[in-house]
């Protein structure tokens, strides 16, 4: 993908932060801890706590939360798509 694309958007740290942001405030909207986010996930709840406060964690973990929490099949969907651009995105 061209960076000029990309960066017209957000930086992948920004996008990174949004996604901790997203899956945090669904958690605590569900009146979950960590420690039951963890529980029902299979997710570890240090690797859950990084996620939120950096950004940072693994695909397979971060999908396991975006599916719990968040809706899987809209980035199914973007997966799926024979993009040639992020402008062709319709979020």
């Amino acid at each position: 993908m061209n960076d000029t694309i990309l960066s017209r958007f957000a930086t992948p740290y920004e996008v990174q932060q949004r996604l901790a942001h997203v899956v945090k405030r669904t958690r605590r909207s569900r009146k979950h801890s960590r420690s039951k986010a963890s529980a029902q996930t299979g997710v570890p709840e240090a690797t859950i706590r990084r996620f939120e406060d950096t950004g940072e964690i693994s695909l397979r973990q971060f999908l396991v939360l975006w599916n719990h929490y968040c809706d899987l099949k809209d980035l199914n969907q973007l997966a799926r798509e024979d993009l040639r651009s992020l402008d062709e995105i319709d979020l």
